[in-house]
């Protein structure tokens, strides 16, 4: 498989997959609910308590891996739909979720339990130094290089056990820069004190730039991604699907059509039809599919096409 710098090659139905996962990425969903409120928790417990362990613990369940990749990708592909989903859906968690589950968990402590104070844990994101800020920032732009490298990777390497892995790595990553500070946010308002609040919200705010620019948009444009790149794959894939429609003599149950760029001129076209055994493609179908891609985008394409009879069997 060649991988060149600008653009990614030779992999099946590349960018499609691209703009699908950031789809899923920018929805609001009950489990990543869920899953940013049990975050949230540890993190304010862990800064309450002065435990970088339960810490760090709120990293590995916070789940802003998947918004920040669709602001990624949303804005590269020009998708306002997917950027604003994303964004929406990051902005949730954090400023919603995040610090108002810390305001109310620290409101509550302080009205039932003594001894309940700022500690260093808090200090360290609510009054950072210039050395600070500089790491913090290094980290959140780090973080949203890796991710952009993971997501921009081959599809199957993504979806095996060892890249699953890898992307939860990146996602705890990505976390160390995110619920944090968003948890102090909230744990300085339920304290009165604005100034740990606001200097919260502001490393909080940097550190999403960061990671959402910085890191992932411009190693991913570096990378080649392109939305050009997504448009001729899906007006090639549309062509050989209006062409499939006007076969003569044949049912489609159901079809695939997978497309591979060789480059932004050339496309490999795998076609799979599957019927019901009543027509007969045409042999000429794959010149057929060819020659209309070349005519409607310019493309030149290597196209084959299986055919997969069905059947059907009912007692109803």
């Amino acid at each position: 498989m060649r991988r060149e710098w600008f653009g990614v090659w030779e992999v099946r139905d590349y960018y499609t997959i691209l703009e699908q996962r950031a789809m899923a990425g920018a929805k609001v969903t009950y489990g990543y609910i869920l899953m940013v409120v049990a975050a949230a928790i540890l993190a304010t417990g862990g800064l309450l308590l002065n435990s970088p362990a339960v810490v760090i613990g709120s990293m590995c369940v916070a789940p802003f891996l998947g918004p920040s990749r669709a602001v990624c990708i949303g804005g590269l592909f020009r998708n306002r739909r997917i950027f604003l989903g994303g964004l929406f859906k990051q902005l949730f968690g954090l400023l919603i979720m995040g610090v108002g589950m810390a305001y109310l968990i620290t409101t509550v402590l302080l009205a039932i339990v003594p001894g309940v104070g700022i500690t260093p844990e808090i200090l360290l994101r609510a009054m950072p130094t210039s050395r600070d800020v500089v790491l913090t920032a290094m980290v959140a732009i780090t973080a949203g290089a890796a991710a952009s490298l993971a997501l921009s990777a081959n599809p199957q390497v993504v979806d095996s056990p060892w890249g699953q892995v890898i992307d939860a790595m990146i996602g705890v990553e990505i976390a160390i820069s995110l619920i944090p500070p968003a948890s102090v946010v909230g744990i300085g308002l339920a304290f009165g004190r604005m100034d740990i609040s606001q200097n919260a919200l502001l490393l909080l705010i940097m550190n999403v730039l960061g990671l959402d620019i910085v890191g992932s948009m411009v190693m991913m444009a570096l990378r080649g991604i392109r939305v050009h790149y997504l448009t001729i794959e899906k007006a090639v894939r549309r062509t050989a699907e209006k062409t499939l429609m006007n076969v003569p003599d044949i049912i489609p149950v159901s079809s695939t059509i997978n497309v591979t760029l060789l480059s932004d001129t050339v496309a490999s076209v795998y076609v799979t039809l599957r019927n019901l055994g009543i027509g007969v493609a045409p042999d000429s179908l794959a010149q057929s599919i060819a020659t209309r891609i070349i005519d409607e985008t310019g493309c030149r394409s290597e196209v084959t096409v299986e055919i997969i009879p069905t059947q059907t069997y009912s007692t109803l």
